[in-house]
């Protein structure tokens, strides 16, 4: 059966109320702000996905962002309440507390709810370190960006999310069975996907959200970017001076190895893409997670442009020091480096939004 490309009605709705209720923060001229999602906060224990970036994660925070003075979105799926008690997450990890506090202290702190930590929204706001929200609106001028988890474009409803987590901490963890997320099943992630794109594009507006754990920019995953960036160097080879030639090979060559370890860990099937009738739109965006094996994924947006940033430890991965074509920004003297992976004119995402879609 072929699948639909429009939502239906009731999603629709659902996710309309969502939008209207949303809170809106401007950003203005000089405004930055950064975006992260599921980080899945542990109590630091061998079985807390978040421990292996917690410090990079956290130098991240201190040593880059607070000083530049951005703002903050944590966009769901922070602390893993599916399988841990908030108590014993804040107490293993007050240091990354006590820098989410910098942030919200001057006002610049935004935190979401995603599925893994739903049961925050019924929890009196006295009994949480910070106030949670399920969706924000981000008006940059007359741009608007809407922020949320993911987890709401699903058909499942609260009852549903709720007993899953139970299920999870009761019985799946203390047999030792992992967290099974929507990011393990490919089928599951692009419906997620689709079901926000579509949206998006219906209301002629960019959407940032998380759950997938997979990043994306402009409503590509990295694999297909990678791809775009191939065929471009490759339509560039035959023109190109003999040095030319040895740097695009050189830059080939990396993008090559690049796109061999996606497809392994992200194999297509189906022909599955984001595109519709239509031209594909630049109106999809989510922030990857903090448990990657090798670093953590985030989103920057200015008043001018968007970014696709990735934080990795030199110790655990060199690839974006050695390959050509990036420049890993190093965080002072230590092993910790912040690489731009795609960037973009915020004027050109929105003009294709709003002439193409």
């Amino acid at each position: 059966m072929a699948r639909t490309k429009s939502l239906s009605p009731g999603l629709l709705r659902k996710l309309d109320r969502l939008y209207d209720q949303a809170p809106v923060v401007k950003l203005g001229a000089g405004d930055k702000l950064a975006v992260f999602s599921d980080l899945h906060l542990g109590n630091g224990g061998r079985d807390d996905d978040f421990a292996r970036n917690a410090r990079l994660y956290a130098d991240a925070l201190e040593k880059y962002y607070a000083p530049q003075g951005f703002m903050l979105v944590l966009n769901g799926d922070i602390e893993e309440l599916a399988r841990f008690p908030l108590a014993s997450i804040v107490r293993r990890w007050g240091e990354v507390y006590r820098s989410w506090r910098t942030f919200a202290d001057r006002g610049a702190l935004f935190k979401l709810a995603g599925n893994h930590d739903l049961v925050l929204l019924r929890r009196r706001p006295g009994d949480l370190p910070f106030p949670v929200g399920e969706a924000l609106r981000l008006e940059i001028g007359a741009k608007r960006l809407w922020l949320f988890h993911g987890h709401q474009t699903s058909r499942w409803n609260w009852a549903f999310q709720a007993l899953g987590a139970v299920l999870l901490r009761w019985l799946l963890h203390p047999l030792g069975i992992g967290n099974y997320t929507v990011a393990r099943s490919s089928r599951r992630r692009f419906n997620v996907e689709r079901r926000a794109y579509l949206h998006a594009r219906a209301r002629k507006m960019a959407v940032c959200i998380g759950h997938t754990h997979r990043p994306l920019f402009e409503s590509l995953p990295r694999l297909f970017s990678v791809q775009m960036e191939i065929e471009n160097l490759v339509r560039r080879y035959p023109g190109a001076t003999a040095r030319e030639k040895l740097e695009l090979e050189e830059k080939l060559a990396a993008l090559g190895a690049e796109h061999a370890g996606l497809q392994r860990r992200e194999p297509r099937s189906g022909g599955e893409s984001l595109y519709h009738d239509g031209p594909l739109l630049p109106c999809l965006f989510n922030s990857g997670c903090g448990i990657g094996r090798h670093g953590v994924t985030a989103l920057e947006f200015d008043s001018r442009r968007a970014r696709l940033v990735y934080w990795f430890d030199r110790q655990r991965s060199r690839k974006y020091i050695e390959a050509e074509g990036y420049a890993p920004q190093q965080l002072g003297n230590g092993d910790h480096y912040r690489v731009i992976l795609k960037e973009e004119d915020l004027d050109y995402i929105f003009t294709r939004i709003q002439l193409l879609g």
